[in-house]
């Protein structure tokens, strides 16, 4: 049809009219003028697209309520605003159309992204759109940079490290913020980790290292909503009618503008695959499936996921992601599908036969990758990303789903966390996330990621039980604020609240606490540092550290030590803290075994370690860990959970109370900061060179390796380290296999 030069200017004339530019970009009409769109259609249009031209990226263009989201911002005489609409809206984008606006006022900004995955996307972004339009501002990732509070500066941080921010500067003055995702406020929402969780096969007592990360959210955007001006918050699907009492009242209190959009500029196809045959119920009559397919009556989900990747292969729909409840779940079906599909795939092109390369080289241990599903499924043309993966995999493996290496990609809910592919299909597997339902939100969130708006102009969603149809249909969860809700609140949601803000019997619970916490030695200062660790632990651990002289002299040599990270991996302090942790009563003494052993194999042997140990237990009579593809599977949960996020928490709450114990003690501490030793842990570099590596996305124990084989760039910074990688180049690329040197190449260029 789109060859009919009649129906092109239809078509044309339609998207324009209703100022949906991004049909007119699939369909090609303004790249492409031999389409058939007239040259009078086009002419006349210009001066329209004119008023939509973004301000950002002149080539782009705004739909009609993209423009209004940006209009009524700039109308607001107080710019507070939240925004709810479809996923893949482009509530980012539009934000930069917002900053660049009000360049003049706003000086400091911080941008709020829920993981450290998307923050790292849109630091790239905003240090691309600051070149782009030559802006004065310095782009920053991590609360240990060099801040200069004088200049103008774009924070683009986790809740965690805003909430660092907040503590380190607490005189900073933020112009504006914009805060990702805000449905996360709510522990009911914010379920991120419950898959990563089913597959675990330890068991350990909850601490404080296990706070919900919906109290980190929330606690964040109450303190910002305090103290800064202008800001804008956004989510998708969020409805003012499902706020509970308490997120209305943060809106009221706040004096926060709502704006909601409803338009959903892709048609959505619902696809019944739990019945005897595929059903297609479509909102709009479409040409009916080539292929519709009998579905065997066999209840066992493997058949049924290879009938429908079959009817989607046969009506030609495109890419399909699968939605899996688990890690452990994904690798599962991938595997069998696999099998059974049994695709002659060869990769076509050297890059992927290249990362095909180095995943069996830098995984391997005793030969371990070949029993190893995830190696197995993607040699056998099938994508699978999940959590757990390191995060370079998962941008590997989405970069080539979307360049048509892979038409089927097997996911966990990690692809709903603002992760953008070009996928026409959805087909949910599953009615869990991990080990909780999944609820009406979750499934609306999970569609959206079927045909992306200027991608693709249908997304069909396959439902593979009937109970995802009924939940989608049952009433959803009430979106809530604890912090202004008439629920009992717990002593950290207290400690952070102003007491006006808070309901009677929370302001009564706070009196209480109040007179408790007013004869702790602890000051405010150092809560502001610990905001989310409970003020009777932190205590508990000053109060260890003032009686017991034998606990605090074992740490007195960290005190003005000139290599002081060096020197505490060495020496594996983290052994000690972790005992007197222990001691304190904050951790029982298993997880302080526990933990200690796995930093010390970490320090070692870096993550081979960890993951010979956990093969070491496959097929053992007393082991749970039965498979390769577990201890796979339990060793990078081990490195994202324990190293990358417990350690540091371990290490920020010592750090904090060490320093204050020792200034009451009488030490000169100067500035003893332990920062080093948790970018080590967080991060798994000790060189400014190794973090913008392992930033970019970069092997970590590759990255170990060149910073042993090149010792300098420990004593290196700035524009040291990059005249050193400049004039080194050749040496450092001799080191690393082909795929590490595609990765290398392009990373150097943005740090040259």
């Amino acid at each position: 049809m789109k060859d009919d030069p009649m129906i092109c200017d239809l078509l044309y004339v339609a998207s324009q009219k209703m100022r949906m530019f991004g049909y007119n970009i699939q369909n090609k009409f303004l790249e492409n003028p031999d389409k058939g769109v007239s040259d009078l259609l086009t002419l006349r249009d210009e001066s329209v697209k004119n008023i939509y031209r973004s301000k950002v990226r002149p080539n782009n263009i705004l739909d009609k309520s993209q423009l209004e989201v940006v209009e009524f911002y700039q109308s607001l005489k107080l710019k507070r605003m939240l925004v709810s609409a479809p996923t893949s809206y482009g509530k980012t984008f539009l934000m930069r159309e917002i900053l660049f606006l009000n360049y003049e006022k706003y000086q400091n900004v911080l941008l709020v992204f829920p993981t450290v995955a998307l923050l790292q996307e849109n630091a790239t972004e905003m240090n691309m759109f600051v070149k782009e339009k030559e802006l004065e501002y310095k782009v920053i990732k991590s609360v240990d940079s060099e801040i200069d509070l004088t200049g103008r500066n774009i924070f683009v941080f986790t809740p965690e490290r805003a909430l660092q921010l907040l503590a380190n500067y607490p005189d900073i003055h933020l112009d504006f913020f914009f805060y990702d995702e805000i449905y996360k406020v709510d522990e009911d929402y914010c379920n991120d980790e419950t898959d990563e969780k089913a597959d675990d096969n330890k068991e350990s007592t909850p601490t404080f290292l296990d706070i919900n990360r919906g109290k980190t959210f929330r606690i964040a955007l109450y303190l910002l909503s305090k103290d800064v001006n202008d800001y804008y918050l956004a989510g998708p699907n969020l409805n003012w009618e499902r706020f509970g009492a308490g997120m209305k009242r943060f809106i009221e209190v706040n004096h926060i503008q709502v704006k909601e959009i409803n338009f959903e500029p892709t048609v959505r196809v619902t696809v019944e695959a739990f019945g005897s045959k595929i059903k297609e119920i479509s909102p709009i009559e479409l040409p009916s499936p080539i292929s519709n397919a009998l579905m065997k009556l066999d209840p066992r989900v493997n058949d049924k996921i290879c009938n429908v990747a079959e009817y989607i292969k046969g009506n030609n729909y495109g890419k399909t992601l699968l939605y899996c409840t688990t890690p452990g779940k994904a690798n599962e079906y991938a595997s069998k599908l696999a099998l059974r599909l049994n695709i002659d795939f060869s990769p076509d092109s050297n890059r992927l036969k290249m990362f095909f390369q180095h995943i069996r080289k830098t995984y391997n241990v005793n030969n371990s990758v070949e029993e190893w599903s995830f190696v197995k499924v993607l040699e056998k043309g099938f994508g699978l990303h999940h959590g757990k993966l390191p995060k370079y995999i998962q941008t590997e493996v989405l970069q080539q789903f979307n360049h048509g290496a892979f038409n089927i990609l097997f996911c966990t809910s990690t692809i709903v966390e603002g992760v953008n592919t070009d996928a026409q299909n959805m087909v949910i597997l599953n009615a869990k996330k991990g080990r909780e339902p999944l609820t009406p939100f979750d499934i609306k969130n999970i569609k959206g990621r079927a045909g992306r708006y200027y991608h693709s102009f249908i997304g069909r969603i396959f439902y593979m039980n009937k109970e995802l149809l009924e939940i989608e249909q049952s009433s959803d969860f009430s979106l809530d604020f604890a912090t202004y809700a008439d629920i009992d609140l717990d002593g950290i949601d207290l400690d952070n609240a102003e007491f006006v803000d808070l309901t009677n019997k929370n302001q009564r619970a706070k009196q209480i606490r109040n007179e408790k916490t007013s004869q702790y030695r602890i000051t405010d200062e150092i809560f502001q540092k610990n905001r989310l660790v409970p003020k009777e632990h932190q205590e508990q651990l000053a109060r260890l550290l003032l009686k017991d002289k034998d606990q605090f002299d074992q740490f007195t040599p960290l005190i003005h030590n000139t290599d002081l990270c060096e020197n505490f991996l060495k020496f594996h302090y983290i052994k000690k803290i972790l005992n007197t942790f222990c001691r304190a009563g904050l951790i029982d003494e298993s997880i302080a075994k526990l933990f200690s052993g796995i930093c010390w194999s970490y320090y070692n042997d870096g993550f081979l370690g960890i993951l010979k140990f956990e093969i070491q237990k496959v097929g053992k009579p007393d082991s749970r860990v039965k498979t390769i593809d577990q201890a796979y599977s339990n060793a990078f949960k081990t490195l994202k959970d324990i190293i990358e996020h417990k350690i540091p928490k371990i290490l920020s709450l010592f750090e904090s109370i060490f320093d204050f114990v020792a200034k009451q003690r009488g030490y000169n501490v100067g500035e003893f900061s332990l920062s080093k030793v948790k970018r080590f842990y967080e991060t798994g570099v000790r060189t400014s060179f190794g973090e913008h590596l392992s930033e970019y996305g970069f092997p970590l124990d590759t990255i170990r390796m060149l910073e042993t084989n090149f010792p300098i760039l420990l004593s290196l910074t700035g524009i040291q380290v990059k005249n050193f990688c400049s004039s080194n180049k050749d040496k450092i690329m001799g080191k690393l296999d082909a795929y590490e040197q595609l990765l290398f190449d392009n990373a150097i260029k943005i740090l040259i």
